[in-house]
């Protein structure tokens, strides 16, 4: 079954920004290919960002495949205070059509994995990256497909 997720990244003023990726959103599937991505960009989240995110603004219909979205629905937002993330659905009504949230937060080094729902989220999966992109730990937690 497919899970839709959303890739994302936290700004310093407490918000957060992403595109769709429709297929293959579980941890054991994206969440592997973004880490990978890390290690690829050998660490750089910036750059990671810029092509990923604000270089795709259509979205992916499978970023472990390369594959970029043909239908794009527009940037999806909301807030980060470090923990805690809320979506904004008042931005993109089809944000809590997907499922979890793929959050990059740059300062820090983190990836934090989120299950989409109204109202606060709080991660339930964490991976810090060193600054060469090793993560730690090497995967997210595996969630059911």
């Amino acid at each position: 079954m497919s899970r839709r997720a959303i890739i994302a990244y936290a700004s310093d003023d407490g918000t957060w920004k992403g595109v769709i990726n429709y297929w293959s959103g579980h941890t054991q599937h994206l969440g592997r290919a973004l880490i990978r991505r890390v290690s690829g960009v050998k660490g750089d989240l910036g750059k990671l960002v810029a092509d990923v995110i604000e270089g795709c603004p259509e979205g992916w219909t499978a970023f472990d495949k390369g594959e970029r979205s043909e239908d794009p629905v527009g940037f999806f937002t909301g807030s980060f205070d470090g923990v805690v993330a809320t979506c904004n659905g008042e931005a993109n009504k089809l944000v809590f059509d997907t499922h979890y949230l793929y959050l990059f937060h740059l300062p820090k080094r983190r990836l934090y994995v989120f299950e989409v729902k109204k109202g606060p989220m709080r991660p339930f999966g964490i991976v810090t990256f060193d600054e060469a992109g090793k993560a730690k730990p090497s995967k997210l937690p595996a969630v059911e497909e």
